[in-house]
C-alpha cells in the first residue's frame, strides 16, 4: 500500500528519536520555568479577563500575522517561513501520530494511497516555500539591510539552521522515493523525485540515508527544545503569549495607576525605577522583542538623533533581566534618562510592533518614578507640574487671560457659558492651548463660527482646568489624578449631549483614559463633528474655494493612536479641488510626528535634529501653500518651522474661510 515509509534504513536506531524528544522537552520546560520566574517575581498572576477578545487577539496578531505584513517585503519574506513550516509541523505531526499510535496499536495508516499524495504535495509545497522564504531573509540581510536591523551571527546561523533541517529532509525524501515510490510518486512529491534523480547512481546509499537521518532529526528535535534560548522564543512569547495577555485596554489608555493616594502619603514612588517596579506584562515585552527594528525604523526620536531606540530600549531591559538587577535603580546608571524624556509618545512604535508590545508604557513606567523621585527630570518639566498646580494649565498663564479670553467671544456672539440646568447640544473644551496661546485661539474662534452658522446650541464652560493630559505624558499621575477628579466634577454639573474637543491630546484623555478613572464622557473631536455637519448639509460651503495646494498632517494622537484619518480628508475636499489636495510622504497610520508630545510641547531634548523641522520639510516637499492640522500642539510646532515658506492652519481655520453666506 501507497504510505510513510517509517525509519527507513534506521530500524535500529528509532529509540534515539524517542531519547532526544525527552531530553529536548526536559530543556524546553526548563526554559518556560525560567521565563515565569523572570516575569512573575511578585506574585502577580495573568489576567484572563475579556477571554473572547484576548483570544481574537492571538488569532488576529499572532496567527494570522496581521501586523506582519504592514511591511510587504519583509512581511512576504516572513509569510513564506511561518507557512512553510506549519505545513511541515502539521505533516510531522501526522507522520508521528500514524508511527507511534494508529499503525503501532490498530495497523491503520492516517494517509495511504490517494491521501498519501496529496500529503506529499503539501509537505513539498511548504518546505518549498520555507526554503524560498530563508534565502529571501539571506538576500535582505546580506543586501538590503535597514540601517536599525541588529546584523549579529547568530542571526545568520539560526537561519542556516532551519536551512539545514529542510535540506536534509528534502535529501531523506528523496532517497526515499529513490527506495520506494519512483514509479507512482509522479508529480505529487516533486522535489523528492528531483533529488532522488540525483541519487539514482551514488553508492552507499543506505550510509548516506542514516547520517543525513541522524543530522536531520537531531536538529529538529533539539532547535524546538531550544526554542526558549533562541530568537525562536519569539515564535511562543511574542506569537502566542504576548498577544494574547494583551492590554485589555485601548492601546492609547495607558494603565491606571491604582491608590496614588496611599502611594504619596506612604512616601512611595509610582511608576518604576527598577525591574522589579514594572509589571509582568512589562517584562514579557522584553523577552518578546524580535529586534525586526520596525519599531525603531519609524520612531521620530530616533530618526531626528535622539538616544531613544525603542527596539534598543527592549533589549537594554531583556539584559537587565538576564543580569538579575531587579533591585537597583536603572537611571541613570544603567539608563541615560535622555532615552526616556526623548520620547514623543507618538505610537509608531506600537503601531508598527507585530507583536504587540508598549514600549511607550514601559518610558512612561519610568517618567512616573522619577517625577516621584523628583530627580533625572528637565527643568521644565518641573516648571510644567508647578503651573498645573499653581495656575490649572502648563505654561503657567494667569486664569484672568482665560477670562477674558471667553468674553470676547461671548461678545462676538460665538458662544454662551454655560449654566446649570441649562441643556445644551454641545460643550466646547477650548483646551489650554486655544485658550491662551495667540495663534491657536483662531482655532476657537473659527470652529465657533461655524458651529454657530450649523445652528448648535454650544456653550462654553465658566471654569475650565487643563485636561491632564500633558501632566500624564510626563510622569505626575497625581497631578493628573486630580485634575481628572476635579473636571469629572465640573462637567457633571451641566446637561449636554457631547463634548467637543479642537485637540487630539485632549480627546483621547477624555476618551480612553478619564473612564478608567471612572469618568465617562462622550467626546467628539472637531473633525468630526465638522464633517458630521457637512454630511448632514448644516454647514454650507463654496466648493472649492480654496484654490491653493494642501497638503494634511495626520496628529499622532488623531489618527495612529485614535484611527481618525477619514474626517479630516474629507472635509478638506470639500473646499478644495482634489488635484490641490495632496500627502506628504509619511501620512495616516504611517504619519510622522509634530515633535510636540510626550511633553516636549514645554521642553526640548537638545540631541540631534528637530522632530518637527523633519517633518516640516516633508510638508515643503509637496510643494504645498498650506499645511493643514488638526491639532494645536502641531500648529505651534509646525508653524515655528514655517516662516513664510508655508501657512499652517487648522482644519475648522481653513473651512471657516469656506463658508458660504447663504443659509
Amino acid at each position: 500500500m501507497i504510505g510513510i515509509e517509517h525509519f527507513l534504513y534506521v530500524e535500529d536506531i528509532e529509540i534515539l528519536v524517542y531519547i532526544f524528544t525527552v531530553i529536548s522537552g526536559a530543556i524546553f520546560i526548563y526554559g518556560l520555568y525560567r521565563s515565569y520566574r523572570r516575569w512573575f517575581r511578585k506574585g502577580e498572576k495573568p489576567s484572563f479577563d475579556n477571554f473572547w477578545t484576548r483570544l481574537y487577539n492571538l488569532v488576529k496578531y499572532g496567527l494570522l500575522q496581521r501586523k506582519v505584513v504592514y511591511r510587504p517585503f519583509e512581511g512576504s519574506m516572513h509569510l513564506l517561513i511561518y507557512i512553510g513550516f506549519i505545513i511541515l509541523f502539521i505533516g510531522t505531526l501526522i507522520r508521528a501520530f500514524e508511527a507511534d499510535i494508529t499503525l503501532k496499536f490498530l495497523g491503520y495508516r492516517v494517509v495511504s494511497g490517494s491521501s498519501y499524495l496529496i500529503y506529499k504535495l503539501f509537505l513539498n509545497i511548504g518546505g518549498l516555500l520555507a526554503i524560498i522564504g530563508i534565502i529571501i531573509a539571506f538576500i535582505r540581510r546580506i543586501f538590503l539591510k535597514s540601517e536599525n536591523l541588529p546584523d549579529t551571527l547568530s542571526d545568520y546561523l539560526l537561519l542556516l539552521l532551519l536551512l539545514i533541517i529542510l535540506i536534509t529532509g528534502f535529501v531523506l525524501d528523496g532517497i526515499s522515493t529513490l527506495a520506494y515510490r519512483y514509479e507512482w510518486v509522479n508529480n505529487y512529491d516533486f522535489i523528492g523525485l528531483y533529488i532522488a534523480d540525483l541519487f539514482k547512481n551514488v553508492e552507499n546509499i543506505e550510509i548516506i540515508y542514516r547520517v543525513t537521518w541522524l543530522i536531520h532529526m537531531a536538529l529538529a528535535i533539539f532547535s524546538v527544545g531550544f526554542i526558549p534560548y533562541t530568537k525562536l522564543y519569539h515564535i511562543i512569547v511574542g506569537g502566542i503569549l504576548n498577544t494574547f495577555f494583551s492590554r485589555n485596554y485601548h492601546p492609547a489608555a495607558f494603565k491606571k495607576i491604582e491608590n496614588i493616594d496611599e502611594i504619596i502619603e506612604k512616601g512611595e514612588t509610582p511608576g518604576a525605577l527598577t525591574l522589579n517596579d514594572l509589571s509582568w506584562k512589562e517584562r514579557m515585552d522584553y523577552d518578546a522583542c524580535i529586534k525586526c527594528a520596525r519599531c525603531t525604523d519609524n520612531c521620530p526620536a530616533a530618526s531626528s538623533g535622539k538616544p531613544l531606540s525603542p527596539m534598543d530600549l527592549m533589549l537594554k531591559m531583556r539584559s537587565f533581566i538576564d543580569q538579575g538587577i531587579y533591585n537597583k535603580e536603572l537611571i541613570p546608571d544603567y539608563l541615560d534618562k535622555d532615552i526616556i524624556w526623548s520620547c514623543v509618545t507618538c505610537g509608531a512604535c506600537v503601531y508598527q510592533c507585530p507583536l504587540l508590545i508598549h514600549h511607550v508604557e514601559t518610558i512612561l513606567d519610568f517618567r512616573r518614578g522619577l517625577i516621584g523621585k523628583g530627580e533625572n527630570v528637565p527643568e521644565e518639566l518641573l516648571e510644567v507640574s508647578y503651573n498645573l498646580m499653581r495656575y490649572g494649565n502648563p505654561m503657567g498663564n494667569d486664569p484672568i487671560n482665560r477670562e477674558e479670553f471667553i468674553k470676547e467671544l461671548v461678545d462676538e456672539g460665538l458662544v454662551e457659558i454655560a449654566e446649570e440646568g441649562s441643556e445644551y447640544d454641545y460643550i466646547y473644551w477650548i483646551g489650554c492651548q486655544s485658550t491662551y496661546d495667540p495663534a491657536d485661539k483662531e482655532i476657537a474662534r473659527s470652529l465657533l463660527k461655524i458651529l454657530k452658522k450649523a445652528g448648535l446650541k454650544i456653550a462654553v464652560l465658566p471654569e475650565e482646568n487643563c485636561c491632564g493630559e500633558p501632566a500624564r505624558r510626563i510622569g505626575d499621575e497625581l497631578m493628573f489624578s486630580e485634575l481628572v477628579k476635579m473636571n469629572g466634577e465640573i462637567l457633571s454639573k451641566y446637561k449636554f449631549k457631547r463634548l467637543v474637543v479642537n485637540c487630539p491630546h485632549g480627546y483621547n484623555i477624555f476618551k480612553h483614559e478619564y473612564p478608567l478613572y471612572g469618568v465617562k464622557i462622550e467626546v467628539i473631536h472637531h473633525t468630526q463633528l465638522l464633517n458630521e455637519l457637512i454630511r448632514k448639509g448644516l454647514v454650507k460651503l463654496d466648493s472649492g474655494k480654496i484654490d491653493k495646494k494642501i497638503t494634511y498632517h495626520d496628529p499622532c494622537y488623531l489618527g495612529r493612536w485614535n484611527n481618525i484619518f477619514d474626517e479630516p480628508r474629507n472635509i478638506l475636499k470639500e473646499v478644495v479641488k482634489n488635484e490641490y489636495l495632496v500627502e506628504m510622504r509619511h501620512n495616516r497610520e504611517r504619519s510622522f510626528c509634530c515633535g510636540g508630545g510626550g511633553g516636549h510641547l514645554f521642553f526640548d531634548i537638545k540631541i540631534g535634529e528637530r522632530i518637527s523641522k523633519i517633518r516640516m520639510n516633508e510638508a515643503l516637499e509637496t510643494g504645498a501653500s498650506i499645511l493643514a492640522v488638526a491639532c494645536p500642539y502641531c500648529k505651534i510646532m509646525l508653524h515655528s518651522e514655517a516662516g513664510e515658506k508655508i501657512k499652517v492652519m487648522d482644519i475648522s481655520e481653513i473651512l471657516a474661510e469656506a463658508l458660504t453666506e447663504k443659509k
